[in-house]
């Protein structure tokens, strides 16, 4: 089933936003900017931080938004004072890389772990990631999450993912272990038993996919419905 909608504030009114990858634009639309004002992300404890038209932001619920007089103007992408202890690839960046601004590319954040030939995903929990291109700039918050997969030819699927009886529609990438994706589609607090699951895809038939395969590998495509159950019989 489709996200549904969460609540955000916006000039202190509740608004209600599709959750997931939003540009700065779609939330500017929600605000009465006069001349010269700035639609700002309230960050406690920092720096709040301006949103520009074409900035990517990961919208989760809960997120409030102010709106600066501009005088003076906050720079685009203004220092911190906290640096953002970013984690990428389930690892958290050592002290001294940690980022100083508020906003970084998907190159510049795709930098921090080697570079390569690698698409770079939000890890976003109870909604499909998303995939960040070089050119996106993103406004960081301190529970971003990002991973990189190897490049392929099929990017990503985009399926339905059956889990303790709900339906939700995910976006996983090609070159994805099935192991990861069974790890992802788990709540937090599952996700450390993740080899205690199994994941069926029903258009491929009724065994249980090899782990250790690819997405692609396993035979996943766009539009197929995966299920995930206990090993033991539960769940799913």
């Amino acid at each position: 089933m489709p996200a549904q909608k969460v609540s955000i504030t916006v000039d202190r009114q509740a608004r209600s936003i599709k959750p997931g990858a939003v540009r700065g634009q779609d939330i500017i639309n929600l605000a009465n900017l006069g001349h010269n004002e700035q639609l700002l992300l309230e960050v406690a404890g920092d720096v709040d931080i301006p949103l520009s038209p074409e900035d990517v932001i990961f919208i989760r619920g809960g997120e409030q938004f102010s709106i600066g007089d501009g005088t003076p103007v906050v720079a685009d992408n203004p220092r911190v004072r906290k640096p953002l202890k970013l984690v990428l690839n389930d690892t958290q960046l050592p002290e001294g890389q940690e980022s100083h601004h508020a906003k970084l590319t998907g190159a510049e954040l795709k930098a921090l772990v080697g570079g390569g030939d690698v698409d770079l995903w939000a890890d976003l929990d109870g909604i499909a990631d998303e995939i960040v291109a070089d050119t996106d700039r993103v406004v960081l918050q301190v529970q971003d999450r990002f991973f990189t997969v190897p490049r392929e030819e099929d990017r990503f699927y985009e399926v339905t993912v059956i889990l303790d009886g709900e339906d939700r529609l995910r976006r996983f990438p090609a070159m994805m272990t099935v192991r990861e994706a069974i790890r992802r589609s788990l709540s937090p607090a599952d996700r450390p038993k993740v080899d205690e699951f199994d994941m069926v895809d029903g258009d491929v038939g009724t065994a249980a996919l090899n782990a250790s395969s690819t997405l692609k590998a396993a035979g996943v495509r766009d539009g197929h419905v995966l299920s995930i159950t206990k090993k033991n019989g539960g769940g799913g």
